[in-house]
């Protein structure tokens, strides 16, 4: 296919939730009603209950099964009705309902986010996105899963990374009322995780970084580490931190609301996530556009949200001597990235690297690889 589609067909998880598939979404539907203003956009969203994004088919308002076949069903029939010149989903499960259509002649490209595929691609999942048109990876680390676990070819799947939404983190003080709030002084030093605290969730590497706190506070005996968020692995941790006798230094802040989620990065000196089940890590990219460096795992995608590690530290993951030695380099500044202490210089790399012109472009030379459509010229991108 060439020159600028006519009629684009979005399947989507959500567009209203919060989460990371959820903020994937809504960014795929932007970058496309930008990349292409007069193409006929229809989108198709499972989860909410309304939306005024103009054409949007959204069943929040079903329950169960009842919910997933209408979402399938309405999806489909509208495909057959107006064959739009590409069909995007951004969970790659609804591959599984658009598969049959890549026989009939549509063409059919799906996000792949994370643990979501992998391990998973041995059955039917893995069928369907070997009948896929293209497969869009979040990041080169969940690509390599799909092509060692599927055989999908490289090709096929060229890297769309996330994004984040730049209008909402930007650097700045400490805010007084969360400095209050949390009983910390302007000048302590403070690590941030974020996340669901979910028994599902613990490789994001709490307990990890709990460990690694005895051997910090020897040198730095008023380091504090907060914990935002909430979830079933509360009461865990906060039973290991009381075992580790770190109640003094830590703070479980509960869940923090939407607007004060960039307050909470900016409260913080270093943003720290060892995690080993990212597909790439949205939170890293807000917390740098805060102009918070970070601290990530080897062992999933995490080191590309922080450039390889120019943008923070790269450690083994379930290694708390290594966080401790990472964590303490950046606050004693015996690391060698100066550039980690200029909020200003992070702000700037993740939006050059990571920010709604860097998601255009790419997402741009994706369809134009895979044949879909001619790209935008990039240029005009860069000056929008």
């Amino acid at each position: 296919m060439t020159g600028e589609p006519k009629c684009i067909h979005l399947w989507a998880s959500g567009l209203e939730e919060t989460g990371g598939i959820q903020h994937y979404s809504a960014c795929c539907l932007q970058a496309l009603q930008e990349m292409f203003p007069g193409a006929h956009l229809r989108v198709f969203s499972k989860n909410d209950l309304g939306s005024d994004h103009g054409h949007v088919h959204a069943f929040g308002h079903l329950q169960g099964w009842r919910r997933t076949l209408a979402f399938v069903a309405s999806g489909l029939f509208w495909a057959l009705r107006e064959r739009p010149d590409f069909i995007l989903a951004t969970h790659p499960h609804f591959m599984k309902a658009l598969a049959p259509l890549t026989r009939l002649g549509f063409s059919c490209l799906t996000a792949a986010h994370g643990i979501e595929v992998w391990g998973r691609l041995g059955g039917a999942l893995g069928s369907a996105l070997r009948a896929a048109t293209g497969i869009l990876p979040v990041s080169s680390f969940t690509r390599d899963v799909i092509h060692r676990e599927s055989g999908v070819p490289l090709e096929k799947m060229p890297v769309v990374p996330d994004t984040f939404r730049e209008d909402a983190f930007s650097p700045g003080a400490k805010p007084a009322s969360l400095l209050q709030r949390h009983g910390l002084r302007e000048n302590q030093p403070v690590i941030l995780t974020v996340g669901r605290l979910s028994a599902s969730e613990r490789y994001k590497g709490h307990d990890q970084v709990l460990h690694a706190m005895p051997r910090m506070l020897r040198e730095l005996p008023d380091l504090h580490y907060l914990i935002g968020g909430r979830g079933d692995d509360e009461e865990r941790l906060r039973a290991l931190t009381a075992e580790l006798g770190l109640q003094n230094n830590v703070t479980f802040t509960g869940f923090i609301p939407a607007d004060e989620l960039a307050d909470h990065y900016r409260l913080c000196d270093l943003y720290v996530m060892p995690s080993t089940g990212e597909g790439f890590g949205i939170v890293y990219l807000e917390a740098l556009a805060c102009g918070r460096p970070c601290l990530v795992g080897s062992e999933d995608a995490s080191p590309e949200a922080v450039d390889s590690g120019r943008l923070g530290f790269v450690v083994p993951p379930r290694d708390p001597e290594a966080i401790a030695g990472a964590v303490l380099s950046f606050f004693q500044r015996t690391h060698d990235k100066p550039w980690l202490h200029e909020p200003e210089t992070l702000h700037r790399e993740v939006v050059r690297l990571y920010g709604s012109v860097a998601f255009r472009s790419s997402l741009s030379r994706a369809l134009a690889s895979l044949g879909i459509a001619q790209p935008p010229i990039i240029s005009d991108f860069m000056t929008s």
